[in-house]
């Protein structure tokens, strides 16, 4: 196997596990799927109930079994309804985490100016000066990073005059199975 097909395969790993993280992480939007308590916490909170709007204000903290979420302001936007106001996958209509935002799911860690997630569309998109994915010690980084929920397709892309970075440091593992597939074709 080529070192390209293992770079190829770690990307598809990387991308199928933040997407179960994307879809599990941010189940605070869809608390009636969990049986885990999603517990938030934040300096202020204020409802629009007639704007269909939640904020969370000052070091909002976002936990939910093994996920955590961090930052200095989260926006819940739901859809306009007749009836009571209740946080469901089907009543948000996009979640923005603003300022120092930090997700941290199992051994995959974000680090991002901005996070919206949009369930109708299943996307999370995080983006700044520099959003970074990890996982151990691999990065990845961009200006902007896409996660399609359907497709378990991400989109890692730069500003203008900038490129993506990625890392990644391979295993003692990962290294002897190179090697080995190398002498044996």
């Amino acid at each position: 196997m080529s070192l390209v097909k293992i770079i190829e395969q770690y990307l598809l790993r990387l991308t199928i596990m933040f997407s179960l993280f994307a879809v599990y992480g941010l189940a605070f939007a869809e608390t009636h799927n969990s049986q885990h308590p999603v517990h938030i916490q934040a300096d202020k909170m204020m409802a629009s109930p007639h704007k269909q709007f939640i904020v969370f204000k000052g070091n909002v903290m976002v936990k939910q079994e093994n996920i955590q979420l961090t930052a200095d302001e989260l926006n819940v936007y739901m859809f306009s309804s007749d009836k009571s106001v209740s946080i469901t996958r089907e009543s948000v209509k996009k979640i923005n985490a603003i300022g120092n935002v930090r997700i941290q799911w199992k051994e995959y860690r974000i680090e991002a100016d901005t996070a919206i997630y949009l369930p109708p569309e299943n996307k999370l998109m995080v983006s700044g000066n520099m959003a970074r994915l990890y996982q151990g010690k691999n990065t990845i980084a961009g200006s902007s990073i896409i996660l399609n929920l359907l497709t378990d397709q991400i989109e890692i892309s730069s500003k203008k005059g900038e490129q993506v970075e990625a890392i990644y440091e391979f295993s003692d593992q990962d290294m002897k199975n190179f090697h080995r597939q190398k002498r044996n074709p």
